[in-house]
């Protein structure tokens, strides 16, 4: 599977070639264009998360589909009032919905 590159990050290797590399390709492929492995831990492909949420997504080696990826962006004005009784959501209920652990329908009816 192959990312799509439309986040890559342009750097210098250490032949002097201008390579492109990003944190979520090949980890192999990114240390040898001069980056860190740490910095690879727990990275997915931004550019094939977004186009999968639309439908357009990747398969990844054995079949498995590219995991969805949604953003929402800088505006979080939207996020007052949303929650029950109109206040915001507390951290440890959306975490605690986010795993699956209980549905958005139950977070409401338990506060």
């Amino acid at each position: 599977m192959r990312g799509l590159g439309y986040l890559r990050t342009p750097t210098r290797a250490a032949s002097g070639a201008l390579v492109h590399r990003c944190a979520a390709e090949p980890i192999a492929a990114y240390v040898r264009k001069g980056g860190d492995a740490v910095d690879t831990a727990g990275r997915v492909c931004l550019c094939n998360g977004l186009l999968t949420t639309v439908g357009l997504g990747q398969r990844r080696p054995g079949g498995a589909d590219e995991p969805a990826v949604v953003t929402i962006g800088q505006d979080l004005g939207f996020l007052d009032g949303i929650g029950p009784d109109g206040r915001p959501y507390t951290a440890a209920e959306v975490i605690d919905w986010m795993p699956g652990a209980v549905t958005p329908a139950q977070l409401t009816a338990s506060v």
